[in-house]
């Protein structure tokens, strides 16, 4: 693992400076059903998302949309998470980007969509370590050319301002954002490319994301009977 302070903050947590912020507010509509609460190996989607973040993480906040209807919400207030509510019913993953970060107390955040049940402890904490020392506002990875931004660490001192001016002005996507931003520099983002990916997370499964039933299948094999992560099975299927 990159080279971080793990020591302990309140409540035995590590004390990364970095604030883990799982957006569940989505509809959910090509699962069927809500992917949090969907259970993999046992146990709900979003109760090893938290479990993951608990030992990378000095806080993990959860947010949903001010009008959902699942169980989402409770559940993680069951699992010990700080829930947030987004401001805006009908702006996508950006309003909850920005309830997310304004909520962090930490210097940083690692944002992640609420169905990535493999997510890498090393990658975490490399990406944090890569944006302390750039600096950079924004590390995001880049997996076969395309942004992965709920997979992404975020400064929320430069980020909230911009994501904010961005909603009131009707704006709703992050990939906008972050494009203009990779062009002016401001914020500043770094893109981690394929190679430097590959050298946090060697089998690529941080990245991958449960988002139908044929992939919930491939995680259920990924997984194996014994709840264990299988080598012999990637994301890609071998």
């Amino acid at each position: 693992m990159a080279a971080r302070s793990q020591q302990q903050g309140p409540g035995n947590r590590p004390d990364t400076g970095v604030t883990g912020v799982v957006l569940a507010g989505g509809l959910s509509s090509r699962m069927g059903r809500s992917k949090p609460l969907v259970v993999l190996g046992g146990k709900l989607l979003l109760a090893r998302i938290k479990e993951a973040l608990d030992r990378v993480c000095n806080e993990i906040v959860l947010v949903v949309a001010a009008d959902q209807d699942d169980a989402t919400p409770d559940t993680g207030l069951a699992l010990g998470m700080h829930v947030v509510a987004d401001r805006l019913s009908d702006a996508g993953p950006l309003a909850g980007i920005e309830a997310g970060l304004k909520a962090t107390g930490t210097p940083q955040a690692f944002l992640v969509a609420a169905d990535h049940p493999f997510l890498s402890a090393d990658l975490i904490v490399g990406m944090a370590d890569v944006a302390t020392r750039g600096p950079f506002d924004t590390v995001v990875p880049s997996k076969a050319g395309r942004l992965e931004p709920l997979h992404a660490v975020y400064s929320p001192e430069a980020w909230v301002p911009t994501i904010s001016l961005a909603l009131d002005a009707g704006r709703r996507s992050i990939y906008d954002l972050l494009n203009s931003a990779i062009v002016t520099g401001d914020p500043a983002v770094h893109v981690m490319e394929d190679a430097e990916l590959a050298s946090f997370d060697p089998d690529g499964r941080s990245l991958f994301d449960i988002d139908t039933p044929d992939s919930l299948a491939q995680a259920r094999r990924m997984l194996g009977p014994t709840g264990i992560i299988r080598p012999d099975i990637r994301p890609g299927g071998l």
